[in-house]
């Protein structure tokens, strides 16, 4: 694979409407998951607990929030919304277990979100954490209905990001196969696309075991069964996070948000102590990082 090209994104939008006055009031609402079945658009969030709401006239009106979840959620970590060829609905999301444990779940609705089956936990990290890492899942669904799972986990020893997949909607999953591990990481930002009926499987994330974050990419061309090497995407000596992948045709296109080591650091310096409830996430300075863009070609 090859990776070439910089460049800005232009399109054409609509004005922004309001999903959900919960998540406008909520300072520690997560991004949500966008998702589409027959028409319909569909969004899920996470406070707590996870809601969904969706759209049947294309997006310019949302239905009231439909609660999916039972029990406590990572509040600051994104959903994760996905439909399969079958209608089938999947929601993924970071789960906090008794202890403190906070690992990635899945959900499954067969009736468009009306009801949804009890989640089920993709793997025992069993990671122990206080607070929320603001590092949620990504999913896919490929064509013959298999659901891919990539996440991040912080339990110290086996640190880093893994990649699994269900072959029977969301009941099981295979063992987990370690992308970018270390004994320490920071939390990473995992995003996966599908590709050729899924025989090639990208995931992209923002590797937290650096010293400096830095974007990398592994891909899978046996269905997620083994992946080639790590692929540096952006540059070496500048401080990378919060990456988006999408496959298209013969392309790959990553964006992510970059910014100098010096403006990292400054950043990390101040970050609040999230353990503490009270605690807000502030916004960077505007100007201090930019959105890059890099398209690769498939082979």
């Amino acid at each position: 694979m090859q990776l070439q090209g910089r460049g800005p994104i232009l399109g054409v939008w609509r004005r922004a409407i309001a999903i959900s006055a919960m998540l406008a009031a909520a300072t520690s609402a997560s991004a949500q998951g966008v998702g589409s079945i027959e028409g319909r658009v569909l969004s899920a969030s996470s406070g707590e607990p996870v809601y969904l709401t969706r759209s049947t006239d294309g997006g310019h009106t949302f239905a009231p929030n439909r609660r999916v979840s039972i029990g406590e959620v990572c509040p600051c970590c994104r959903t994760a919304l996905v439909s399969g060829t079958d209608g089938s609905l999947y929601i993924a999301w970071r789960t906090v277990l008794p202890g403190n444990i906070r690992d990635i779940v899945v959900a499954r609705s067969t009736d468009g979100g009306a009801t949804w089956s009890a989640a089920r936990r993709v793997h025992a990290d069993d990671w122990v954490f206080e607070a929320c890492p603001h590092a949620g899942p990504a999913l896919a669904v490929d064509s013959s209905g298999a659901l891919h799972v990539a996440w991040w986990t912080g339990k110290e020893g086996t640190a880093g990001v893994y990649y699994a997949r269900s072959s029977d909607r969301a009941e099981t999953f295979s063992a987990p196969v370690a992308l970018g591990l270390a004994e320490r990481s920071r939390p990473a930002h995992v995003q996966l696309a599908l590709h050729d009926d899924a025989k090639m499987v990208a995931v992209v994330w923002d590797d937290g075991t650096l010293p400096v974050s830095r974007i990398v990419m592994r891909v899978s061309e046996d269905g997620g069964r083994t992946f080639g090497r790590p692929l540096p995407v952006s540059a070496e000596h500048r401080a990378a996070g919060f990456p988006v992948l999408g496959l298209v045709r013969d392309s790959v296109v990553i964006a992510w948000s970059e910014q100098s080591i010096e403006a990292a650091e400054h950043a990390d310096r101040s970050r609040p102590n999230m353990r503490d409830p009270s605690s807000v996430m502030p916004l960077h300075a505007v100007g201090n990082a930019h959105v890059m863009v890099r398209r690769g070609a498939l082979r």
